[in-house]
């Protein structure tokens, strides 16, 4: 990591001085050689806009319309603000409809209208559409520059369309074959095209077996749909199954990151952080984690409840409340790794409908086994810290020789140890098992299944625990043993 911020800084230093000495031979030199996202994300601190200007004044425009879509907002405001009208044109001119849709997403009212209304008439048609999609569908992140031909065309006449237009598409090497009345028939990768003989038309090469997404597809199923179809670029249709845009594979690597970071934020309780943790100001920040610890804080209230109306036992056998830290922790993480395995499936689009009872089923077994192991091991170890003196067991002692029991510390060694382990058993196997169908349940619900692993699977979890653990000894142990 630190390599990769000293290569920036370079790269930075390098551009700057550039323009500083009005060099701008080594200017191009710099963005011949260097990817332009690593340039922007060098100069993402530079606020001076000249500098910004120069480098659009003195790069050709084959390089500065992807470097602006690279820029931070900020940068992006303050050129778009500075440049004139036809300074715009070139920019918009060289960038992909799909881009300035996202560009112009984050800019305020009146600076989307400047640039609409100085785009041309065709770019803002397209540009105008993706904005009206919904967020997070494939409408709104496809791009309309591709490359779309007509079924009776030649193999040679293909080629040269594909030689005149291709420079304007995001991509020529899925090239969609559509039909007279523009209803989407198959596709074509350049290296079969190219490898055709002439004289061939496209109706006759074209791969009749084809995957399309709809236009109000969720960006998630998208994402899926490129894995599993090991896909480089799909077409986005409407409900007639005319093709409309395009998605490749640079969009749904963008998708997969956002989802992956929205679902890491949603399982630790942070909302979805908008902006790199660096530039979102403190109090954002706080917004963000506040109304989920208050949200906890309230849910927790059954426990709190659960703890006060078993007040009576605890003071009768007052070693009982040293061990729910444990049980609640140890029930809390079994949920936890459930629940993140079967959201990662469920995100992944690993099960087909009917699937829930087989997950259950094989996640029954597992909790089964590892209860079992968790509460033999909790046996011996709990033994263990009574040996050593970490846990005082000479109350619970004095309670079961008032109660006239033979040997009273070997049964203490053997009664708490055993309560707690037959609670770790039962409540690891609730614990997991809620944890399995709390995904299913958002997911049928149509929310994200993430959301419910945090605070929900933990509250139950705790007060399954609780319950467990005080209603075994309440209601089974103590009057077994007459302690009650």
């Amino acid at each position: 990591m630190e390599e990769e911020v000293l290569d920036l800084e370079e790269v930075k230093n390098k551009t700057l001085e550039a323009i500083k000495n009005k060099n701008r031979a080594e200017l191009r030199e710099i963005f011949e050689t260097i990817p332009t996202i690593d340039i922007a994300e060098s100069l993402e601190d530079v606020e001076d806009v000249t500098i910004l200007m120069y480098i659009f004044r003195a790069v050709s425009t084959e390089y500065t319309g992807e470097f602006f879509t690279d820029l931070t907002t900020d940068q992006q405001e303050l050129i778009v603000k500075s440049f004139s009208d036809k300074d715009l044109i070139n920019i918009l001119e060289n960038s992909f409809a799909d881009d300035i849709a996202d560009t112009l997403d984050e800019f305020p009212a009146n600076l989307v209208d400047r640039v609409l209304r100085v785009a041309p008439a065709d770019l803002r048609k397209d540009v105008n559409r993706l904005l009206n999609y919904k967020d997070n569908t494939a409408g709104s992140l496809m791009t309309t520059e591709y490359i779309e031909l007509v079924n009776t065309l030649t193999v040679k006449q293909a080629i040269a369309d594909i030689r005149k237009n291709g420079r304007e598409a995001e991509t020529v090497y899925t090239v969609f074959v559509r039909d007279k009345k523009r209803t989407l028939v198959g596709t074509i990768s350049l290296d079969d095209l190219i490898f055709a003989k002439e004289d061939e038309t496209l109706d006759e090469i074209m791969d009749r077996d084809f995957v399309t997404c709809n236009v109000n597809d969720d960006q998630e199923e998208v994402a899926n749909m490129f894995k599993r179809y090991d896909l480089t670029a799909m077409a986005v249709v409407n409900n007639e199954d005319k093709i409309i845009g395009l998605i490749t594979i640079d969009d749904v690597v963008d998708i997969i990151v956002e989802e992956a970071n929205e679902d890491v934020s949603l399982l630790n309780q942070v909302s979805n952080m908008d902006s790199p943790y660096l530039e979102t100001p403190v109090f954002k920040i706080v917004l963000k984690c506040l109304p989920w610890i208050v949200a906890l804080m309230i849910l927790q209230l059954f426990s709190t409840m659960i703890l006060s109306g078993f007040q009576g036992e605890i003071e009768k056998f007052a070693i009982l409340s040293v061990f729910t830290p444990l049980l609640m922790d140890a029930g809390g993480n079994a949920g936890g790794q459930t629940t993140t395995m079967i959201v990662r499936s469920l995100s992944l689009d690993e099960f087909g409908r009917g699937d829930a009872k087989r997950v259950l089923w094989k996640e029954f077994r597992v909790a089964a086994c590892i209860a079992g192991c968790v509460a033999l091991f909790v046996f011996a170890w709990i033994n263990f810290e009574i040996l050593i003196h970490v846990v005082d067991i000479s109350g619970a002692v004095d309670t079961l020789k008032a109660a006239n029991f033979a040997n009273p510390e070997v049964w203490s060694r053997i009664l708490i140890p055993g309560l707690v382990s037959v609670t770790l058993f039962v409540t690891m196997i609730i614990a997991r098992m809620v944890g399995c169908i709390l995904p299913f349940i958002a997911k049928a619900l149509k929310l994200d299944p993430a959301v419910m692993c945090g605070p929900l699977t933990t509250t139950v979890v705790d007060i399954a625990t609780l319950l467990t653990y005080f209603l075994i000894w309440s209601l089974v142990l103590a009057p077994a043993l007459g302690l009650n």
